[in-house]
């Protein structure tokens, strides 16, 4: 049975190691966005920064891991960017990578799998659209306050547009 006192016949030297916090591996630079249901599977391009012109840019490769986010997996609200619909003069091959994701239906799952072969799978929540320059929705700033890992898919919306934008919101 188990006492609050140490045994007399313990050896002085004999002591247990200090448990250190467990360090995980950061999280590589280098993954795909997977939604099986829509038939996409692209790169997700890292450390673009907040210029505009240097998203765009990105776009061109893939969908854009915003910056200031925490990676998707981590903990807090990370946000990807992708078109929906690519101007004529658009150079790359993810210019509407984004157009189906009003197709998305709560309980879709879609995934990010890293190069190390770590996956993070979400299941869709909802679907949001919304004016970036109208006044705050109400069920954005309930997103952005979430510290659990959350993934945000964002784009332009309607397809063919920039009126709008669309928020899928995982759970």
């Amino acid at each position: 049975f188990l006492t609050g006192t140490i045994p007399e016949n313990l050896p002085a030297q004999t002591k247990l190691p200090i448990a250190k916090p467990v360090q995980e591996k950061p999280l590589p630079d280098q993954a795909e966005l997977v939604i099986d249901k829509l038939g996409v599977r692209t790169p997700v391009v890292f450390n673009v920064g907040e210029d505009t012109g240097m998203i765009y840019k990105n776009l061109e490769s893939g969908v854009v891991h915003y910056s200031t986010s925490p990676k998707p997996g981590q903990k807090g609200v990370s946000i990807v960017l992708g078109h929906s619909s690519a101007y004529p003069w658009y150079k790359g091959q993810y210019g509407s990578v984004f157009a189906l994701l009003g197709k998305l239906i709560p309980g879709d799952k879609f995934y990010i799998k890293y190069a190390d072969g770590r996956t993070f799978i979400f299941e869709m929540k909802q679907s949001i659209v919304f004016n970036p320059f109208g006044s705050e929705d109400e069920r954005l700033s309930q997103i952005e306050s979430k510290t659990k890992p959350t993934l945000l898919l964002l784009s332009c919306w309607p397809v063919g547009t920039n009126y709008k934008l669309i928020a899928i919101e995982d759970e």
